[in-house]
């Protein structure tokens, strides 16, 4: 009877700090704050013609955000080089996110998820310096191939992935979210 109690003792133990270790692995504290964003602007370059030039602005993304100029208007089936700048006007001077973005991109991703998924394909063009298995995609830099004419939406995140970055958008948490509206003609 006693062998049974101390076994169950045991069994109970090992559970518990099994438990424990699983949770402290999943649980991953960022070691730097979050960037503070308050705008965020895609320019996109047709590759067939590099007059044909999109920009779309999203602003005050810290209060009501102003989507006023940012819809994308893209041609159907064509394939644009793009861009993603960010922005914190609260700063004085202006503070351009996106160059400490691209300081520590050992510690961001870009993640762009159309709705719906057949609207445009995102390929992320830039890496980061991650060693081995990295390096992974940054996105700051994309090609964008739009497909035949539609609307939807282009969601941007931005996560923030200190001492957790292994390419997917799963560890972390944001520091940019938004949608931008897409009108493909």
């Amino acid at each position: 009877m006693q062998s049974i109690r101390t076994a169950l003792w045991t069994v109970l133990a090992v559970s518990f700090l099994a438990g424990a270790c699983k949770n402290d692995e999943q649980n991953v504290a960022p070691t730097d704050d979050n960037e503070a964003l308050t705008t965020a602007i895609l320019s996109l370059t047709n590759t067939a013609n590099a007059q044909d030039v999109v920009t779309a602005t999203i602003e005050n993304l810290n209060t009501t955000a102003d989507f006023t100029k940012a819809t994308l208007n893209l041609k159907a089936n064509a394939t644009y080089s793009g861009a993603v700048q960010l922005y914190d006007k609260t700063q004085t001077p202006t503070l351009d996110a996106t160059t400490e973005i691209r300081e520590k991109a050992n510690e961001h991703l870009f993640v762009y998820t159309p709705s719906a998924a057949n609207l445009l394909t995102v390929t992320i063009t830039d890496k980061d310096s991650n060693p081995t298995p990295g390096p992974y995609p940054i996105g700051l830099a994309f090609t964008l191939k739009a497909g035949v004419a539609a609307m939807g939406k282009l969601k941007v995140q931005l996560r923030h992935q200190p001492n957790a970055k292994n390419g997917t958008s799963a560890p972390g948490s944001d520091d940019l979210n938004v949608d931008f509206p897409v009108t493909i003609i």
